[in-house]
């Protein structure tokens, strides 16, 4: 048999439920383009600094590209990246 307690608590942890819920929002997700060579830290802050909206961003995913891909970027969302010079 159920009772007005057991009700009451139910809906009261449905209601919980549902404002947890309600405070998510979806996962925001920022592709940034970054060539072979270069330090990911240092293509995150220049996409930062083009695109400040996406600073938010839940998860970052890198685009690598050679450099005739990146030759036809604008300067704002791509810095030369810096040759290898006999790493390994």
């Amino acid at each position: 048999m159920v009772t007005a307690s057991f009700i009451n608590r139910l809906s009261h942890a449905v209601d919980l439920i549902e404002q947890r819920s309600q405070q998510n929002r979806p996962l925001k997700v920022v592709t940034v383009r970054c060539g072979f060579g270069e330090d990911r830290n240092k293509a995150r802050d220049r996409h930062y600094a083009a695109h400040p909206e996406d600073r938010d961003a839940n998860i970052v995913i890198f685009d690598f590209c050679d450099d005739e891909e990146m030759a036809g970027e604008s300067q704002d969302c791509y810095a030369s990246a810096e040759p290898l010079r006999g790493e390994p």
